[in-house]
């Protein structure tokens, strides 16, 4: 097709869906620039939330247990410990991700050596990381 057909024909739907996405703001380019705003706010809700109900759970079950049982506060402190314990690991699983690249994913222990012989996975680095994707 020569340079003068091109200009001729009308922009095909793609052209046209691209420049419409564009126009209205649809397109913006995913993981440039900064994070959305408010992005931080949710994430710190979320881990409080994870720790204040994980610990209210837990004494909610050793508060519960002291009454049917009548063993004064020590299910309560129990519990409560168990409830923060849960809240903390809770807290690990959230921020754990957080700094690594998308799909990055560590060697699976029970995967054992790869096929040369290497301690790493077949598929995955030395140091358990994924390769760069070609």
């Amino acid at each position: 097709m020569t340079e003068e057909e091109r200009r001729t024909q009308p922009p095909s739907f793609e052209d046209r869906l691209r420049a419409a996405r564009a126009q209205r703001g649809l397109d913006t380019p995913r993981g440039t620039g900064a994070p959305p705003a408010g992005a931080a706010y949710g994430v710190a809700a979320r881990a409080g939330v994870e720790i204040v109900s994980a610990l209210a759970v837990g004494a909610g079950i050793g508060w519960a247990l002291d009454r049917w049982l009548g063993t004064g506060p020590w299910l309560l402190i129990l519990f409560f410990f168990i409830g923060s314990a849960a809240g903390l690991v809770n807290l690990f699983r959230l921020v754990q991700g957080f700094g690594h690249a998308p799909g990055y994913r560590r060697r699976d222990a029970a995967s054992g050596p790869g096929p040369d012989g290497a301690e790493s996975a077949k598929g995955t680095n030395r140091d358990g990381t994924m390769p760069p994707a070609a």
